[in-house]
Parts: structure tokens; sequence; C-alpha cells
């Protein structure tokens, strides 16, 4: 299966042909999300966890917790993410694979998986992305997740613009906009991306994609068929917006 996830990595501007600037653009602080995950792990035991980062993107929060003494491999469908992940985190190993059919060998005592699972918008995409988790989990293995929740996304799609841009190395600026609209059970996004040159000189990609938000309901019952136990759902942890969930779990004996 390729998952739908795995093919926005290699159509999305920000994952692809601006790479570089996702960091400049997206600014969720890294470490509330690091330490309840490190405080989880510690509570577990686990000091020094191996820790696969699923959807790494460009490796802020995979750094911070090999700051914080834990083992950290990487994976992400998106080449040029998982190239700068891995000049971030020289030490890890690193996988460009999709989540939903990984192709690693090894299980790993906590997994960590941020925002990629919404991308996923069918039903046999999201049974596989947490079979997949299941399967790299050994004997009491940790699960960490962020989601979007889907009532409070619902509100904040309000089909306005919103827009930032970011000095880029070169001398160029990334002008970015997107504005969130709401279609049946789907978050749709409109993403427009002008690169401005030195000069003056400007290019411009647009992209459109769906996200499909989760009910905490569907959590449940999905990581409960995929194995899972102690399934906890609280807000979400470093996020700007109310609408993430912070999302725990743990693969039982």
């Amino acid at each position: 299966m390729t998952s739908r996830s795995a093919k926005i990595t290699t159509e999305r501007p920000f994952y692809d042909l601006h790479a570089d600037a996702y960091d400049a653009l997206i600014t969720d602080p890294v470490q509330p999300w690091v330490d309840a995950v490190d405080d989880r792990l510690r509570a577990a035991g686990l000091s020094s966890a191996s820790v696969l980062d699923a959807g790494c993107g460009t490796g802020r929060h995979a750094q911070a917790l090999l700051e914080r003494g834990h083992r950290v491999s990487l994976l992400d469908a998106s080449p040029r993410l998982l190239t700068i992940a891995s000049s971030r985190c020289p030490g890890s190993s690193a996988h460009q694979t999709d989540i939903c059919a990984p192709k690693l060998r090894e299980t790993f005592e906590a997994i960590m998986c941020r925002g990629v699972l919404n991308d996923l918008v069918l039903d046999e995409e999201r049974d596989a992305a947490l079979g997949s988790f299941a399967a790299l989990l050994g004997d009491n293995g940790l699960l960490f997740l962020d989601v979007r929740e889907i009532v409070e996304t619902r509100q904040r799609a309000d089909g306005q613009w919103r827009r930032t841009e970011a000095a880029l190395d070169g001398g160029e600026t990334l002008k970015f906009a997107s504005r969130p609209l709401w279609r049946a059970d789907r978050l749709v996004v409109e993403e427009r991306y002008e690169l401005v040159g030195r000069d003056g000189s400007s290019s411009v990609h647009d992209y459109v994609f769906e996200m499909r938000p989760w009910t905490r309901d569907e959590l449940t019952a999905r990581l409960t068929a995929a194995g899972f136990s102690d399934i906890g759902t609280v807000q979400g942890v470093g996020r700007r917006t109310p609408d993430r969930l912070f999302v725990t779990a743990r693969r039982p004996v």
C-alpha cells in the first residue's frame, strides 16, 4: 500500500520544493511535546528508550528527544525532509518509507507520530498505519500521537486566508498563505507559496489537499483493534490552537 500520506510528501511544497522553509514558517514549540513524551517514558522506567519518530519531518522533535538521552530513529516518506532531519540528528538511522507499510525489521520501545495520521483519509490506511506501529513496538511499547480533533478542526475551518512569510538563505522570501475549508468529514486546505527573489522576481505554486480529523471514539476503537491498551486522549500538547489531541497507548505483552 502506498498511502495518501506518502503521496502528499512527494507533492506538497512544504515537504519537497520548499522543505528548507518549513521550520521558518511552522513554529509550534518543540519542548512541550518532547517533555510530555520524555516524562511518560521515564515514568515507565525508560530513561534511554529506543524511539521511532514516524513522520519525523525536519527532525526538530527527534533532536530534542536525543538531547534528553533517548535513542531516536528517523522515518519519513519525504526524501528532502529526511535529509534535513538526518543532518540535524547525524547519529540516528534514517528510513525513507511509508508508515502504512514501513520497511523496517527492528522493534522499538516507543513510537511517536505527529500530524501524519491526519493525511490518512481511508479506513484501510488508518488501520494499516496503526497496525504497523503495533508490529514495530516491543512488549509494553509506548505509542504517542498528535492528531486533529474533528469538532475543533471543523470550527476553525472558516475559509479565511492566513498569511505569513519567512526570509530564507540567499536573500529570498517565501510568502505562504493557506485557508481551511470543511467539506463533509474532511478538512480541505488550499495553499499558495510565493517565492520572491532578491531581484523582485517571483514564482508561485498552489496546492490543495485533504485531511480527515479524528474523533476520540474512533481513536479508541482503531487502537484497540490494532492491539493497544491503556489508551488516553487529552488536549494537544505544544500546539498554538486547540484543535489537536495528544494520544497515548501501550502495546501489551
